[in-house]
């Protein structure tokens, strides 16, 4: 997929390329290790106790030592439910990052310079892009996040998986569509979250490149950069909307066998269309930056270099 070779190129950046560290770095001050304030050997002992004496004292307060678990769990539960809106919302930053850092380049007359460099403008511009991305400290966090969300996801579906084979070997009469759409969705809804976050900030790469490539204002750069983000990411999603909530609602008692079909299909088509849109964009980007390169900017000297 395309969008997994370009993924490549922003997930795993070369940090010896030049332009990549000159935009990674701007504004970052040098790590200074913090030194550790030095703890009285006593200090432990006496929050022990001053935590007996406060519970029995006010036996009420017991009750948090219950809620602060159960809103932790609480949180880890519901993450991968605020996750797609945080990687939208995040791309969406990202997408006016790269346009306002390029505009700013050109106010300076430097953005030239730049593009000017023997890697091309194509991946100067690239480069540039994965600098402003990696500079903001949303990046990391949102990629952990997914990660996490996906472990557990897939342990869960491991042990659904083993519960399944188990039912299956003891009532192998009884195994039919319901349990396979048990086991096929949740692997369907694994995919689109790890798609979710690759292809929404390869989407807003491109996209603040593109919006960036021509000689508009900042403000009309950002207005045209910041619809055609919100409008390309959300269409594949309201045309899988279209297709399948009519389904749900309007067809009566429908085959249990239909009803996965639509489903899967209407995550695929999430996909699918995002994918589709990369690639026409990218194809456009190309032509913008007058590149005709075959490959994906960076990713064959990313190659020779690990070899």
């Amino acid at each position: 997929m395309l969008s997994l070779q370009l993924w490549r190129t922003i997930a795993e950046a070369d940090i010896h390329d030049p332009i990549f560290r000159r935009v990674s770095q701007i504004h970052k001050p040098p790590r200074q290790t913090p030194a550790r304030p030095s703890r009285p050997r006593l200090l432990v002992p006496l929050f022990a106790l001053a935590s007996t004496c406060l519970f029995i004292v006010a036996p009420q307060l017991l009750v948090a030592v219950l809620i602060v678990p159960f809103m932790l769990i609480t949180l880890v539960v519901a993450a991968p439910l605020l996750l797609p809106v945080l990687i939208w919302l995040a791309g969406a930053f990202y997408t006016g990052e790269i346009i306002s850092g390029i505009q700013r380049e050109k106010q300076q007359n430097t953005y030239d310079l730049i593009c000017a460099s023997t890697q091309g403008k194509l991946n100067a511009s690239w480069s540039f892009a994965t600098g402003m991305l990696h500079r903001g400290g949303y990046f990391l966090p949102l990629r952990w996040g997914t990660r996490v969300s996906l472990r557990f996801g897939l342990a869960a579906l491991g042990g659904l998986s083993l519960f399944v084979l188990l039912f299956a070997l003891s009532d192998p009469a009884g195994f039919g569509i319901a349990q396979f759409r048990l086991l096929l969705l949740p692997l369907l809804l694994a995919a689109l979250t790890f798609s979710n976050l690759t292809q929404t900030f390869v989407l807003s790469h491109i996209i603040g490149l593109l919006a960036s490539s021509f000689d508009w204002a900042q403000r009309d750069a950002m207005l045209v950069g910041l619809l055609a983000y919100a409008l390309l990411h959300t269409l594949p999603l309201a045309v899988a909307g279209l297709i399948y909530l009519p389904f749900r609602f309007f067809v009566f008692e429908p085959p249990l066998l239909a009803v996965l079909a639509v489903e899967a299909f209407a995550l695929l088509l999430i996909i699918a269309g995002r994918e589709l849109t990369i690639m026409a964009l990218w194809s456009a980007l190309k032509q913008r930056m007058n590149s005709r390169l075959g490959h994906i900017p960076l990713l064959t000297r990313q190659v020779l270099l690990a070899q």
